[in-house]
């Protein structure tokens, strides 16, 4: 099409060169000043117009274009060259001969038509402009849609930078295990040809799994900054557009440009963007889907020998097509997992080693205080340490910034509401209640750290436990130990105040909770060694759960909810009324200071 267009283009421009005015006397003549014909015979009479020409049509004819230019000693707003035209009568012929007009027949063609051509000549040249801007249109539409299309399905990831990458196994702590499982592609990316000789094919996917912030994107990083080559990092929101086929055409340009950049190292992010089981009953999926089926032949397409490994992360592997975790496309699955105690040291360390640490402050001692902390939360958790310390005009983090950082991580900013004397007893007793059932029915591994009553957030007060190492299940001991914790404080109010309060809504909530699991999930009753809920399939990636039991078997089931708890309930009675002096001395000595420690609250109970 862009041929005809150019041809056209050619012929019209040639047009209009060829009917610009070229400035010919002519011309000249029928751009100047009209005016009737009485008018033009009436300045002749009066001296003024002097020696022009009287143009007849043809022989014989009394139609003419009379023309002349005013004499100089003439006072005429116009000076230019005046024309008329119209039928001559012979007194107006006498008129002009003795003004000494030249009259002229046949030969040159007279004034009168060369408006007309002009004219003409405009409407051809006004013409050729319009097709001039028509065809200039049919020229650039497809060039702009083709500039268009290419921006919509250009790679829009982003490259690691032409040098180094700084990234190595050295920043990534607190997944040794990850570490391990995929160092072997670092030396892949190294020695290609040492895999080749033994006939060994490296997986053309490597599928990251773990929850948010455990470092999935910085551990690929690492292995190309290990290996030394190309890192293409993308996420799978980049792909997704509103104009359909951009997805499948933005997967093909950032394989096509990770082909020429080989061996390399293709990261694509939060794969379940566009990864999720298809036919799963969504509406207007379409996008979703093509691209999905793009990465699928791609991943097919490419010879594992080329050098192009290709990672994805995720929090939610149960939710990907299984087309994609088939052998063949992300052969293998790493679970990032969130760091243990020994990770979380290990993470603390590189994100405390910028900082201005005081010499007494245990990094061992912080990991422990914070368990379920991913390496993002740690590396905060530094950096909230480090802010902390600065508004109080101190040059070293110390082990209370740690904590105050904590707390507010995990509760919010301290608050220092306006609270009545009763109010904040209620609270003291509350969270006495807590502490001493920590001290004198202790769960197992677990120490009291701290007692406040200062609010935090939606928090009016709040009781600190520190784990003593990492737990991977509980024992139903254990459990119990924490439902009579949770208990503490509504007994405590019941029993110091004589009435309860709605503060223990969140404890009444959590021990409801364990007591169900206990039930209806560990078989921790006289039911025995049955599960009476299964996980939602619709729902996965979620903590949903739906009850199959039903008639006689659910109403046993929740009869022995409630009995375990009122169990527990009896016992942390029984437990606060025999300590009752020490729960009058904590809550005093919270009312007075606020905030006590773990060793503080036992010195008192001592």
């Amino acid at each position: 099409m862009n041929k005809y267009v150019f041809a056209s283009l050619a012929v019209l421009i040639a047009l209009a060169v060829w009917l610009t005015p070229s400035g010919s006397p002519a011309v000249r003549a029928a751009d100047g000043h009209r005016v009737a014909l009485f008018e033009f015979l009436a300045e002749v009479q009066n001296g003024k117009l002097v020696r022009g020409t009287v143009a007849y049509a043809s022989g014989g004819s009394d139609y003419a274009t009379v023309s002349a230019q005013p004499s100089p000693s003439a006072e005429i707003a116009a000076p230019e060259l005046w024309i008329a035209e119209g039928k001559l009568t012979p007194d107006d012929v006498r008129l002009l001969r003795s003004a000494h007009f030249d009259e002229q027949i046949g030969g040159q063609q007279p004034a009168a038509a060369q408006p007309r051509r002009a004219l003409l000549r405009e409407i051809a040249l006004n013409s050729v402009y319009i097709g001039l801007f028509v065809a200039a249109i049919l020229l650039a539409v497809p060039l702009l849609q083709k500039n268009m299309g290419a921006q919509h399905t250009q790679f829009t990831g982003a490259l690691s930078k032409t040098g180094p990458n700084p990234t190595r196994f050295d920043h990534v702590a607190g997944c040794d295990e990850a570490k391990q499982e995929i160092s072997e592609v670092v030396e892949y990316l190294k020695s290609p040809g040492k895999f080749a000789r033994t006939g060994a094919r490296m997986p053309k996917g490597i599928l990251l799994v773990g929850p948010p912030g455990t470092g999935k994107t910085l551990l690929a990083r690492a292995v190309a900054g290990e290996a030394g080559v190309p890192f293409f990092s993308v996420s799978g929101s980049d792909f997704m557009e509103m104009f359909v086929g951009v997805g499948a055409a933005r997967v093909r340009t950032l394989f096509k440009t990770a082909a020429k950049k080989s061996p390399c190292i293709v990261f694509i992010d939060e794969l379940d963007a566009i990864g999720q089981q298809r036919g799963s009953g969504r509406q207007g999926n379409d996008e979703r889907e093509q691209t999905l089926n793009a990465i699928l032949v791609a991943m097919d397409g490419f010879d594992a020998h080329l050098g192009i490994i290709v990672f994805a992360a995720t929090n939610r592997p149960e939710i990907l097509d299984k087309a994609l975790l088939r052998p063949g496309r992300f052969d293998r699955q790493v679970h990032v997992n969130l760091p243990d105690l020994d990770g979380r040291e290990q993470i603390l360390r590189v994100h405390t080693g910028r900082l201005s640490l005081d010499h007494a402050v245990d990094l061992r001692e912080v990991a422990k205080a914070t368990p379920g902390f991913s390496g993002a939360d740690l590396a905060n958790l530094a950096n909230e340490a480090a802010l902390h310390a600065a508004r109080k005009n101190r040059d070293t983090v110390d082990r209370a910034d740690f904590d105050e950082a904590r707390e507010k991580i995990s509760w919010g900013r301290e608050q220092r509401r306006v609270m009545t004397l009763q109010d904040r007893k209620t609270i003291a007793y509350h969270e006495a209640g807590h502490a001493l059932m920590q001290v004198f029915s202790a769960e197992e591994g677990l120490r009291l750290h701290k007692v406040t009553i200062i609010p935090r957030g939606q928090s009016l007060g709040s009781t600190h436990f520190t784990p003593e190492r990492d737990r991977l299940n509980y024992s139903e001991a254990q459990l119990l130990a924490r439902l009579r914790c949770l208990m503490g404080g509504r007994v405590a109010e019941e029993i110091a105040l004589g009435q309860i309060t709605s503060g223990a809504a969140g404890d009444i909530e959590m021990a409801s909770n364990i007591a169900r699991s206990m039930v209806f999930e560990w078989g921790m009753s006289p039911l025995g060694f049955v599960a009476l809920t299964q996980r939602e399939a619709q729902m996965a990636g979620s903590n949903a759960r739906q009850t199959v039991a039903a008639g006689e078997t659910m109403a046993r089931a929740e009869e022995h909810v409630l009995a375990l708890l009122r169990d527990q309930y009896a016992e942390t009675r029984r437990i606060l009324t025999e300590r009752r002096p020490q729960l009058d001395t904590v809550a005093a000595a919270l009312l007075d200071r606020e905030t006590l420690s773990g060793e503080e609250v036992i010195r008192l109970c001592a």
